[in-house]
């Protein structure tokens, strides 16, 4: 299917791996010029370099919201235009909330949260200009769920928050012409996740999944590419699970 993204412009924050390269080099193969915001700037060169001449690494700390205007900015003084916001960054802390620390709540929030309305509230400016723009969070089904399978209650109210936030955005956003929607994945086949699954809970986790099998990260780029589009231009507000039918249990 022709997507009609040729030419958009693209910024994906954690797209040094995992699902957020996959998303940055899913948008570069519809023809998007995507810029992949990372802490680790070689990891997200070498994603880059995978983007068929169309990726462009860029130094990107979230959690900083001074560093999600500059990132923002670099891509309009650049580009002239913003099309396509994918946030994707995210940290998890695992364990039961009574050994988490104060400095791990500030951590996850500051990350999965803070991170998500920073980068928001830095291409508004430029997506309310040119009246065009698509937003995708990258929430989790831990939101539904408080938590999720690995014990993760500090992760899942972080992406809750996201869920709440991608709402008010695409209500109040939508008469500027901007989109706001996020993707609920469910476990997926990441370096994040892949250490957690020991083969109990690997055998648990699945039992719990209708489609038998973890998600991986093509999965979730698949559902963004469709959100980036306008294929998909009346859904706003949504969060769309992909995970295999686990909600569903």
């Amino acid at each position: 299917m022709d997507l009609k993204l040729g030419g958009k412009i693209a910024l994906v924050t954690g797209a040094g791996g995992g699902i957020g390269a996959a998303i940055a080099t899913t948008l570069a193969v519809h023809g998007c010029t995507v810029y992949l915001g990372d802490t680790n700037v070689a990891a997200a060169s070498k994603v880059a370099a995978e983007c068929r001449g169309l990726g462009y690494p860029i130094a990107l700390d979230v959690g900083v919201a001074s560093a999600a205007a500059d990132a923002v900015g670099r891509v309009v003084r650049e580009r002239n235009r913003i099309d396509i916001l994918v946030n994707n960054a995210g940290i998890l802390k695992t364990g039961h909330v009574a050994e988490a620390t104060l400095a791990d709540w500030d951590d996850v929030c500051r990350v999965n949260l803070s991170g998500v309305y920073y980068c928001c509230n830095a291409v508004l400016p430029a997506m309310s200009a040119q009246r065009y723009g698509k937003i995708i969070n990258i929430a989790s089904v831990s939101a539904a769920k408080g938590g999720g399978a690995f014990g993760n209650v500090l992760y899942g109210t972080t992406k809750a928050g996201v869920v709440a936030l991608t709402k008010g955005l695409a209500r109040e956003l939508a008469p500027h012409g901007i989109n706001v929607n996020a993707i609920a994945p469910g476990v997926t086949e990441t370096g994040m996740t892949g250490p957690l699954l020991t083969p109990e809970r690997r055998r648990d986790v699945l039992a719990a999944i209708p489609a038998g099998r973890f998600a991986i990260p093509d999965d979730i780029a698949s559902t963004v590419a469709l959100l980036a589009s306008d294929v998909l231009g009346y859904v706003n507000g949504a969060t769309i699970p992909v995970d295999g039918g686990y909600l569903t249990r």
